[in-house]
């Protein structure tokens, strides 16, 4: 364990609650346990970067869990009978996007979904699944694939009026050739047997899915939002994307209004160089993006420049 790691472990050990990387440090100096050559204005930020880059590696080998965005706590104190069963919920880590599809996924037939997506005046998801159920071409598949089936992922924007919320990807994120280091518009998952609930029927879960990773990839838990209930959502149009290896897959674009008072910044969001796209002016490099997001944006300028 690295130096900040051992003085998060020490405080956190002895103050038996949660704490933010700067209250961590504040504790640590009060308790004079912190060596010369990490003193510095912003050594808290170092330090919540150490706690996040260790949680998200390490995951269920970490010594530390999130209680909410920005505060840490020791796994080891979980068990004590004495710590309060609110410290004891873990806020989760940021995805990998390759790691996302754990469960069966939700699959479309190829052949049905050709055919829909060449003749369909309308690529709507609520008529796309109604289409696919009546032509039984609707399945669950294994998370090795079936390649008569198509995988489901929603790719969600965060919009705030005629802007969407861009960012770049990291190489640990996607390590994929064309996706590594790219811009992105979107927020991608793939829907599991897992998404879909009483509560979800229709859509087979797939927008809780898009609402639970944007939550989680923002840093957002139930308590950004007072007494009100994150807005869900909405499905914008679907098309089909090559995934991974060439293999197509099914997008549902999603788009997510953004309440007023949220704004990326670097400081509490794990994106690099957030920052807000105007729709009414198309990038200057579109080739700058990865693929999913690129032929998302020229769909949705084509539409905005229809709607104007």
């Amino acid at each position: 364990m690295d130096s900040y790691l051992d003085i998060a472990h020490k405080v956190l050990r002895a103050s038996r609650r949660p704490m933010s990387a700067k209250g961590i440090l504040d504790a640590a100096y009060r308790a004079k346990i912190v060596p010369e050559h990490l003193r510095g204005s912003t050594q808290h930020k170092t330090l919540q970067a150490r706690l996040s880059e260790d949680i998200l590696h390490h995951r269920l080998s970490s010594l530390f869990y999130r209680t909410e965005p920005g505060i840490f706590f020791l796994c080891e104190l979980i068990s004590d009978p004495n710590i309060p069963e609110k410290f004891k919920e873990k806020f989760p880590a940021r995805r990998r996007t390759r790691d996302l599809q754990k469960e069966s996924a939700l699959g479309i037939r190829r052949s049905f979904l050709k055919d829909w997506l060449e003749h369909s005046d309308c690529h709507s998801l609520g008529k796309m699944i109604a289409a696919a159920e009546q032509h039984e071409a609707v399945k669950y598949v294994p998370v090795s694939g079936d390649s008569n089936y198509a995988s489901v992922w929603t790719f969600s924007l965060v919009r705030r009026n005629r802007e969407v919320l861009s960012y770049r990807i990291g190489r640990y994120r996607d390590d994929r050739e064309a996706f590594a280091n790219k811009k992105t518009i979107g927020f991608p998952g793939a829907v599991t047997v897992g998404d879909r609930s009483l509560f979800s029927q229709e859509d087979y879960g797939a927008t809780e899915n898009a609402l639970g990773i944007l939550l989680l990839d923002l840093d957002l838990s139930s308590q950004s939002f007072a007494n009100e209930n994150p807005a869900k959502p909405t499905p914008i149009f679907v098309l089909e994307a090559e995934g991974e290896d060439g293999v197509s897959v099914l997008l549902i674009v999603m788009e997510w209004k953004c309440p007023d008072w949220f704004e990326p910044t670097t400081k509490k969001l794990s994106l690099n160089d957030p920052c807000w796209l105007n729709l009414s002016v198309p990038p200057n490099n579109i080739d700058d993006f990865e693929p999913w997001s690129q032929t998302t944006l020229r769909k949705i300028l084509t539409r905005e420049l229809v709607e104007e």
